[in-house]
């Protein structure tokens, strides 16, 4: 009659098993004390990211991500009038990043306060209108949209009469 030989029969067997279980338990120790243990780079690695750049992220700042949101309101049937100031808004913005619009004219960017932000255009035309935000030393462009300036209709005044009161 012959005997089975249980699977940890060997002394040798069970010494490989054992140290391979200490092996792993040892390494997944070391990458949970990774995890919490914050990198010396983190300026080197943190992205501000918006929604439509989600999956451009070059591979050394692909971690952390930090994602800022924000919106410009596009109504389409307005249309700023040069030498009227035009109130552009954010919409869905995240709070602490700065937000700026650069209205596409040549001027600087400007600074929204408030979600909002009023801008006078000097000369009709149409512009690409972007949006940024700038969050911890990092900038993004959300949006970009197209925008028509014109010239305020004329106004003729039409004198009726003089009025009198009797």
């Amino acid at each position: 009659m012959r005997k089975f030989a249980s699977p940890f029969a060997s002394k040798r067997e069970m010494f490989l098993l054992l140290t391979i279980i200490a092996i792993g338990i040892a390494g997944l120790v070391g990458l949970q004390l990774a995890q919490r243990t914050p990198s010396a780079r983190t300026d080197e690695r943190t992205m501000v990211q918006s929604a439509a750049q989600k999956n451009e992220a070059p591979a050394p700042l692909a971690s952390p991500i930090q994602r800022i949101t924000g919106d410009l309101v596009n109504r389409d049937e307005e249309y700023p009038e040069v030498g009227q100031p035009f109130t552009f808004q954010l919409t869905n913005y995240s709070q602490g990043a700065i937000f700026e619009l650069d209205p596409g004219d040549g001027s600087p960017r400007q600074v929204f306060k408030d979600g909002r932000l009023r801008y006078t255009y000097k000369k009709a035309g149409n512009y690409q209108i972007s949006l940024w935000a700038r969050f911890e030393g990092e900038e993004v462009k959300l949006k970009t949209i197209s925008k028509k300036v014109v010239v305020p209709p004329a106004t003729n005044s039409v004198k009726v009469g003089t009025l009198m009161d009797l």
